[in-house]
């Protein structure tokens, strides 16, 4: 197999959603999580563990810097739309 350095680095993404903020798991179209992280590409990172059992497609994220503000907004959106793998009953 041969491998092209060249176009590989013509062809690579931005690191994206290494900052603080609120993070969004979906599979398909259903959003199934809501989190908050000091570095959200590391959260998502640890729900693709073997012994996660969220099931997701794609993520989003919101980059929020201030803990307080995302933790309260992470509250509300949780409340607001149910996803399945939260914990509802945390946030009523």
């Amino acid at each position: 197999m041969k491998i092209d350095v060249a176009e590989l680095f013509a062809a690579r993404k931005e690191l994206d959603g290494n900052g603080p903020g609120i993070y969004f798991l979906f599979d398909g179209e259903e959003l199934v999580y809501i989190g908050k992280g000091w570095n959200c590409l590391l959260r998502v990172a640890e729900h693709t563990r073997k012994e996660s059992e969220k099931v997701f497609t794609s993520w989003s994220y919101v980059r929020i810097d201030d803990e307080a503000e995302y933790s309260a907004l992470e509250k509300v959106l949780i409340r607001k739309h149910a996803p399945k793998y939260n914990k509802t009953h945390k946030y009523t």
